[in-house]
């Protein structure tokens, strides 16, 4: 216990102590009781860069993970991507792509979804048009095959060395720190709480994703030959 004299007037009182522990799978402050209401309450829990922030939980206004939302989102899609059997990915495969990819970048998804439909359209092209406009096409295909396979193989290092974006917004939060703030509690401080594990878990999920997609190339450059020579 301490007691502060609070008399009429501004004052300042900076109060810091220790305790056991440190960033766990539920890392939140411990609680601390004023004694009397309070209002303009702003709670910050810092977290070293070797956690992976997945969830965050603490009322008032605070950060949201936006991350879960765009996952929802890419879920339904890749469902129905996966219902076109024409193309060379199943369901799995198209839910595994931008799994990897989409903690640091969509639009490198985008662009290699784009480029499967456009093979599968040449694949089907009747090819019955002047010879300027069927090499225009090859060659337009030729620079989109370099572009979009050199994106996503240039997409394994980021994924491998860097962080995943959770998309952490919300009253100046960011990955390494989350605040809420309150406007008015009564006599206990808030405990918000932050879910998170190492980023080694994150790491090994982006090799083993690095490895099957090593495999899973192979089968597509295939499919895009004999899609890019038909006809």
């Amino acid at each position: 216990q301490l007691a502060l004299p609070l008399q009429p007037g501004a004052h300042a009182y900076v109060l810091t102590w220790q305790q056991d522990g440190g960033a766990g799978l539920v890392t939140r402050p411990g609680p601390v009781q004023l004694g009397a209401p309070a209002s303009n309450v702003t709670t910050t829990i810092a977290l070293p860069q070797s956690r992976w922030v997945l969830f965050a939980a603490g009322g008032g206004v605070g950060p949201a993970i936006l991350y879960w939302a765009e996952l929802a989102v890419f879920v339904v899609v890749a469902v129905l991507l996966g219902r076109i059997r024409r193309t060379p990915l199943a369901t799995h495969e198209w839910l595994l792509v931008g799994l990897g990819l989409s903690t640091f970048s969509w639009s490198v998804l985008l662009l290699f979804a784009v480029w499967i439909f456009a093979l599968e359209w040449r694949r089907s092209w009747s090819a019955q048009v002047a010879p300027w406009a069927f090499d225009a096409v090859q060659v337009g295909l030729a620079l989109l095959t370099v572009v979009a396979l050199g994106s996503l193989v240039a997409a394994i290092p980021n994924g491998l060395l860097g962080t995943p974006d959770m998309r952490i917004d919300g009253f100046g939060s960011r990955a390494d720190s989350l605040a809420w703030f309150h406007d008015r509690i009564h006599e206990a401080l808030p405990q918000p709480a932050v879910v998170s594990v190492s980023i080694w878990f994150y790491k090994a999920a982006m090799l083993a994703w690095a490895l099957w997609l090593s495999f899973a190339l192979v089968r597509w450059v295939r499919w895009a030959w004999d899609a890019f020579s038909a006809q």
